[in-house]
């Protein structure tokens, strides 16, 4: 009797502790809405941040992944409409996955990508669970790149890649394992040729490699269009 009004007591906990910590709509918004004004949006930008957090929770997106979302827009300096760009290809990735999609774009807003990359990858995504993947491995392997760095490009190819790997019968651990090492060695080839061009570059060399291995354009965001590592 006793370890069941442990077990209960427990579970009540937990619970009530989920109530207390969950983010509510309303908090979210108050959030958006101060750290707007702190980055000094104009009216119609902050009125957008919150217009796109309501339109995202509207579509099924969890509040803490859809303020997630739109709180690193703010804080990477990205303007409404890019914002609503994003927001859109979270949305076409469909009811079951847009929580994952969120988590995507998020992480790739805060690692400094632009909008168009963001929605680039977030498109890439949506289609890739569409064809059958498995949204949770599919954003575990869009993260990963994001995490390290790679390119937005060489992200939606290593995705298409894993995509295709599992539409042909290769299992999902297996395929995102492969996008995973395909990922690193492509980082690793990057690596190499940047301390290729810095040493060149302090040896008096020409420079002419500069810029090689960019797969990105400058974007749509405002601030958004630094260079990968």
């Amino acid at each position: 009797m006793k370890k069941l009004l442990t077990v209960i007591m427990t579970g009540s906990i937990l619970m009530f502790g989920t109530a207390v910590f969950a983010l509510t709509l309303d908090e979210a918004k108050a959030n958006i809405d101060k750290q707007a004004t702190e980055k000094k949006l104009d009216a119609s930008d902050r009125s957008r941040a919150t217009a796109t957090l309501q339109d995202l929770v509207d579509k099924g997106v969890p509040v803490e992944h859809a303020s997630r979302v739109v709180e690193a827009s703010i804080d990477q300096g990205m303007k409404g409409k890019d914002l609503a760009a994003v927001a859109k290809s979270i949305e076409a990735a469909g009811p079951g996955a847009r929580k994952e999609a969120a988590t995507v774009a998020a992480d790739a807003i805060q690692h400094k990508y632009n909008a168009r990359e963001t929605a680039q990858m977030t498109n890439t995504f949506g289609k890739t669970v569409a064809a059958g993947a498995p949204s949770d491995k599919t954003s575990k392997v869009m993260s990963n790149g994001i995490n390290k760095g790679i390119g937005a490009g060489r992200i939606t190819a290593a995705t298409n890649a894993y995509a295709g790997e599992i539409k042909s019968g290769t299992g999902p651990d297996k395929a995102a394992e492969n996008a995973t090492r395909t990922m690193d060695r492509q980082r690793t080839m990057q690596q190499d040729r940047d301390m290729s061009r810095d040493s060149d570059h302090m040896g008096g060399g020409s420079g002419m490699d500069r810029g090689m291995g960019s797969d990105h354009g400058s974007g749509m965001g405002s601030g958004m269009g630094g260079s990968r590592r």
